[in-house]
C-alpha cells in the first residue's frame, strides 16, 4: 500500500511538472488580456479562446464532479436506502478534493494566477450547473485570496451574483439539488468568504473616491445593489429562516434529551447542507453586525447557539470547524469590549485562546498563520480590557503571556496613553466598514469618519478614565480614607474627586455573566462590580472593601517545577560531553 501511494505521488508530481508551463501560459492570458480595474468589455476580462488545460487539472475537475455526484444509496430487499458508511466516505473524498487537492494544485500551478475560467470548465464537466456553481465559488475565492489587488469590478459583481444564485439554489426544492452534500468545513468557508468579500467590497468602493475616474464612478454607481449591506443581511437571514435553525436550537436547549439538533444534523443530502449552512449563517450575521458597529445585534444574532453545553460528550457545531470557533468568540469578545462588559470580553476570548494553545499542533499548515494572528489580536484586546477595568481573576497563562511579551505596553496602557490604545486597537480590532453606499458625486467626509468611529468611541472611554488608575492605586492601600486626604494625594479638589469616584463606580459596574446568567444567552447578565477594587462613600469617608482573592501557591510551584525540568532537560545532553 505504501509503495502504491508513493508511486501515485511520483506520477502526480511528474504530470504536474510536465504541465505546469501550460497552466502558467493559460493563466497569463487572463492576466495579460485584462484591464485589471475596469475592463472595457467582457472579452478583455476573460481572455482569449481557451485551448490549453493541463491534464492533471482536467482529471482533477472530472474526479471532483464525480465525487460530488456520488450516490450514497444501496439496494436491499426493501428497495434503496442511504448507507451511512458510503455517505461518510463521500464527504471524506469531497473534503480531500476541496481542502488538499485544490489547494495543492493552486500552490503549484496558480499561486499568483487565475484558475481556468468557468466558461472553459463548463463543457469539461458535462455542463453540470450545480458543480459549476461550486466551482465558481472556489474560482472567485482563489481570485480574492491571490489577486485581490487586481480584481476587476466585473469579477466582484460576478462573484456576488454567483453567491446569490448558489444560496438560492441550496434553499430551493429543485430535484438536481437533493443529493448535494458537502462537508462542514466547506460550508463554513463558503459563508465566511461571502462575508469577507462583502467586507472587501465595502472598503473597495469607499477607498480613494476623489482619485477615481468618471468611468469608474459610473461603474460603481450602476451596481449599487451589489454587496449592499441590507442585501447581504437579508440573504443571510433568509438562509437562517429557511433552515429553521433558531427553532431547532431553542427546542434542543429547552429539552436536551429531545435530540432536535442531532436529528437535524443527521439528515442526508441537501437537508444537512441547509441546516449546517443556517447555523453558520448565524455566526456570519454576528460578524457583519460587528463590522457595522451594531454590537447589541451581533450578540443577539447568536443568542440561541449552543454556547453552553449540558451534555458532557456533545461537541457544539461551531467547534467542529476551528476557524468558525475562533471567529465566533473573537467577534463576541470584541462586542463585549465595546459594550463595556470587560469581564465577559476577557472570559470569552480567554476560552478560545486556551483552546488554541491546547490544539496548536493540530492546526492545518495553511491556517496556522491566520490562527496565530487572530490569537495575537485577542491577546491585545484582553490587554486593553484589563487596563480599562482591572479584574479580580484573569487566567494565569494569559496574564503571564501578556506580561512576558507586552510588559512595557501594559504599563503604558495602565497609564491611559492614547497612542498605545490606538496602536493596539488598529491591530486587534475588526476593520470597520462604511455600510451605506457612498455619494460618488460628492466625495463624502463621513466615509473616513465612519471608519475611525469605533476607535474614537474607545479613545473617549480612555479619556474619561484618565484619572482613575491613580485613584484606584491609592484605594488599594487603604481600608478607609477621607475624601480630603485622597483629594490631596490625587491633587484634586474634593468636588472633583467625588465626581471621579462616581465615575470609577460607574465604569466598574455593569452586566456580568455570573450566577444564573452564565447559562443564559450572550446578552444576559447581572449587575455587579467587575473591578478588583470596590468601595462605598459615606460622609466624607471612603470605605474600601477587601475583596482580594486568597493566594494560591499550587500554580506557582507547578510553574517553577516545569521551568526546573526544562533546564534539567537542556543540561542533560551537555553532561554527556
Amino acid at each position: 500500500c505504501h509503495d502504491t501511494m508513493q508511486g501515485y505521488e511520483e506520477e502526480f508530481d511528474y504530470i504536474m511538472d510536465a504541465n505546469i508551463a501550460a497552466a502558467q501560459g493559460l493563466s497569463r492570458q487572463y492576466m495579460n488580456n485584462s484591464d485589471m480595474l475596469f475592463p472595457e468589455d467582457e472579452q478583455n476580462m476573460r481572455g482569449d479562446v481557451f485551448t490549453t488545460m493541463p491534464m492533471i487539472v482536467e482529471g482533477f475537475l472530472r474526479d471532483f464532479k464525480k465525487t460530488i455526484d456520488m450516490s450514497v444509496y444501496v439496494q436491499d430487499a426493501n428497495g434503496y436506502r442511504p448507507d451511512a458508511g458510503i455517505r461518510q466516505q463521500k464527504l471524506d473524498l469531497i473534503q480531500a478534493c476541496y481542502e488538499y487537492k485544490f489547494n495543492g494544485i493552486s500552490e503549484r500551478y496558480y499561486k499568483n494566477l487565475l484558475w481556468p475560467h468557468p466558461d472553459q470548465v463548463y463543457p469539461l464537466v458535462e455542463q453540470d450547473d450545480v458543480f459549476m456553481l461550486l466551482y465558481r465559488e472556489l474560482y472567485f475565492r482563489h481570485a480574492h485570496a491571490r489577486l485581490s489587488s487586481s480584481l476587476t469590478l466585473e469579477q466582484r459583481v460576478e462573484s456576488y451574483e454567483n453567491y446569490c444564485t448558489l444560496f438560492r439554489r441550496i434553499l430551493s426544492d429543485d430535484d438536481d439539488m437533493d443529493q448535494l452534500d458537502l462537508p462542514d468545513q466547506w460550508l463554513w468557508d463558503m459563508v465566511d468568504e461571502f462575508v469577507y468579500q462583502f467586507h472587501d467590497f465595502c472598503r473597495f468602493r469607499s477607498k480613494d473616491i476623489k482619485k477615481r475616474t468618471p468611468a469608474e464612478l459610473e461603474g460603481l454607481a450602476a451596481n449599487t445593489r451589489v454587496w449592499d449591506t441590507m442585501e447581504v443581511l437579508s440573504l443571510l437571514q433568509r438562509i437562517v429562516s429557511h433552515s429553521e435553525i433558531n427553532r431547532i436550537l431553542k427546542e434542543d436547549k429547552a429539552d436536551p434529551d429531545s435530540g432536535s439538533l442531532h436529528s437535524a444534523l443527521s439528515q442526508l443530502g441537501i437537508g444537512h447542507v441547509q441546516v449546517v449552512l443556517g447555523y453558520f449563517a448565524l455566526v456570519a450575521l454576528s460578524r457583519v453586525h460587528v463590522l457595522c458597529g451594531d454590537y447589541f445585534a451581533a450578540l443577539k444574532a447568536v443568542e440561541h447557539l449552543d454556547l453552553v453545553v449540558s451534555v458532557s460528550d456533545y461537541v457544539p457545531v461551531y467547534m467542529r470547524v476551528t476557524s468558525c470557533y475562533i471567529t465566533l468568540y473573537y467577534n463576541m469578545g470584541f462586542a463585549y469590549m465595546m459594550m463595556r462588559r470587560y469581564t465577559d470580553a476577557v472570559k470569552t476570548m480567554t476560552q478560545v485562546l486556551l483552546y488554541i494553545n491546547r490544539t496548536q499542533h493540530l492546526t492545518r499548515p495553511y491556517q496556522y498563520e491566520q490562527v496565530m494572528k487572530r490569537s495575537e489580536q485577542m491577546y491585545r484586546l484582553i490587554a486593553m480590557c484589563i487596563s480599562l477595568c482591572p479584574q479580580r481573576s484573569v487566567e494565569d497563562s494569559v496574564l503571564q503571556y501578556l506580561q512576558d511579551k507586552y510588559a512595557d505596553q501594559l504599563a503604558r496602557l495602565s497609564k491611559g496613553e492614547e497612542a498605545m490604545f490606538e496602536e493596539f486597537f488598529a491591530y486587534a480590532a475588526p476593520k470597520a466598514v462604511y455600510p451605506a453606499i457612498p455619494d460618488y458625486a460628492d466625495a463624502p467626509r463621513d466615509v473616513a469618519q465612519t471608519l475611525v468611529q469605533q476607535q474614537a468611541v474607545l479613545l473617549a472611554e480612555v479619556r474619561q478614565q484618565q484619572r482613575l488608575p491613580l485613584i484606584r492605586s491609592y484605594l488599594k492601600l487603604y481600608t478607609t480614607i477621607s475624601t480630603a486626604k485622597l483629594a490631596s494625594f490625587a491633587q484634586l479638589d474634593e468636588p472633583t474627586l467625588r465626581a471621579h469616584l462616581m465615575c470609577l463606580k460607574h465604569k466598574t459596574h455593569g452586566l456580568v455573566k455570573i450566577g444564573s446568567a452564565v447559562q443564559g444567552p450572550p446578552l444576559a447578565g447581572q449587575a455587579a462590580s467587575s473591578s478588583n477594587v470596590d468601595f462605598v462613600l459615606e460622609k466624607g469617608v471612603v470605605h474600601v472593601a477587601d475583596n482580594r482573592a486568597p493566594p494560591t501557591f499550587a500554580l506557582y510551584f507547578i510553574k517553577h517545577i516545569h521551568k526546573l525540568q526544562a533546564q534539567v532537560n537542556e543540561l542533560t545532553p551537555a553532561r554527556r560531553y
